[in-house]
C-alpha cells in the first residue's frame, strides 16, 4: 500500500509540475525513480526507449510502464490516474470560476478565452486522433465543433462530448 502512495505521490508531482512531454519528464523520472525501490535509473532509459517507441502519448507510456515495474498493473492505473489527475483538474475546473463574482467580474475575458482555447485543443487531439481513418468523418468533426464553438455552445458542454466521445 505505501508503494502505491509513493507512485499516486510521484504521479501527482510530474502531472502538476512538468510541461513539454517526454523529452521534460523523462529527466524528472529518472532521477526520482530511486525513490521507488524497485528500480533503477538504467532501467528507467530502456524504459523511455520503449515508450518513445510505443504508438501514443511517450509521456503516458513512460510513466505507466515505470509505475507498472514499480507497482503492478495496480501501480500503473494508480500512476496514469495520479499523473492525469492535475490537468484534468485545471481543465474541468477552469470554467467553473467564471461563476465566483469576485473572480468572474474581474477576469471574465480571459478565463473565457482560455477555456475556448482549452476546447479548442481537446477538440484538435480528437480531430488528429480520428484523421487516421480515412473518409469524411474527421472534417464532419471539425465542421460541427467549431461550429458549435461559434454558435456559442458552452464549450464546457462540448469538453464533455469530446471526452465521452473519446472514452467510447
Amino acid at each position: 500500500m505505501k508503494k502505491l502512495w509513493q507512485i499516486a505521490r510521484m504521479g501527482l508531482l510530474l502531472g502538476a509540475t512538468v510541461f513539454g512531454g517526454v523529452a521534460a519528464a523523462y529527466p524528472r523520472v529518472r532521477e526520482r525513480c530511486t525513490e521507488l525501490g524497485e528500480i533503477t535509473a538504467e532501467e528507467v532509459d530502456g524504459l523511455y526507449a520503449l515508450a518513445v517507441v510505443l504508438p501514443g502519448p511517450s509521456f503516458l507510456n513512460l510513466w505507466g510502464a515505470v509505475s507498472a515495474r514499480t507497482g503492478g498493473l495496480i501501480g500503473a492505473v494508480v500512476g496514469e490516474i495520479a499523473l492525469l489527475l492535475p490537468a484534468v483538474v485545471l481543465v474541468l475546473a477552469l470554467p467553473l470560476t467564471t461563476v465566483i463574482p469576485w473572480i468572474g467580474a474581474r477576469t471574465e475575458g480571459a478565463l473565457n478565452g482560455s477555456i475556448y482555447a482549452t476546447a479548442g485543443l481537446l477538440l484538435a487531439t480528437g480531430i488528429e486522433a480520428v484523421r487516421k481513418h480515412k473518409g469524411y468523418r474527421p472534417w464532419l468533426i471539425t465542421a460541427l465543433g467549431l461550429g458549435a464553438l461559434l454558435a456559442g455552445v458552452h464549450p464546457v458542454f462540448l469538453l464533455i462530448l469530446v471526452l465521452g466521445w473519446g472514452a467510447l
